[in-house]
């Protein structure tokens, strides 16, 4: 910015409008390239929830295998006990909390195998995902309204993996509304 500054009236304000100006349509033409539409969101979506899922296995066993090595050549005295547990049963619990716990992280791996696969549509998903959320959050029932005969429907669109099942989720909103207003209609505008 000092360089630009310093040619003061003679044509500094011109060059800093038209690099700004330069750089947003940039900008504008990469994001427009590539938008996805909903149709693509929703199996992109779908494919990433996949990937995530089948990654939890694979990290599933590398936990317990881990676990078993570590616990495995740690040495074991039976006569010593634990917190008042036997030793084995200690070291075969805390691996078996080791494979507990990668299969619990395997989805999170997953998912950076799906972004680290998928680069030139991460940034597109992304913002889809948060414009989706915005629907979500915008178009849900008040929770208030729920009770034991009326059960919220699912709250954060978790289900939603097509168009056809993003309307459905609509008309259970408004349904689940409905009678938790007693067919007075939503406060909400």
């Amino acid at each position: 910015m000092l360089g630009l500054t310093s040619l003061g009236p003679l044509g500094g304000g011109r060059l800093h409008k038209s690099l700004t100006k330069t750089m947003f349509t940039r900008r504008l033409q990469t994001t427009s390239d590539t938008s996805l539409n909903w149709e693509e969101f929703f199996t992109l979506r779908k494919q990433r929830r996949l990937w995530e899922r089948l990654a939890a296995l694979p990290c599933a066993m590398l936990g317990l295998g881990a676990g078993a090595a570590v616990f495995a050549s740690l040495p074991v005295n039976p006569q010593q006990t634990f917190m008042g547990f036997d030793p084995l049963i200690v070291f075969g619990g805390s691996t078996l909390f080791c494979g507990v716990l990668g299969f619990v992280g395997g989805p999170s791996v997953g998912r950076i195998w799906y972004r680290m696969g998928n680069r030139k549509l991460a940034a597109s998903l992304d913002l889809k995902e948060v414009e989706f959320f915005r629907h979500v959050k915008n178009n849900r029932s008040d929770p208030v309204f729920s009770s034991a005969s009326n059960p919220l429907p699912d709250f954060y669109g978790e289900k939603i993996n097509s168009l056809s099942a993003y309307r459905k989720w609509l008309r259970k909103q408004r349904e689940h509304e409905r009678k938790g207003t007693f067919n007075l209609g939503s406060k909400k505008k």
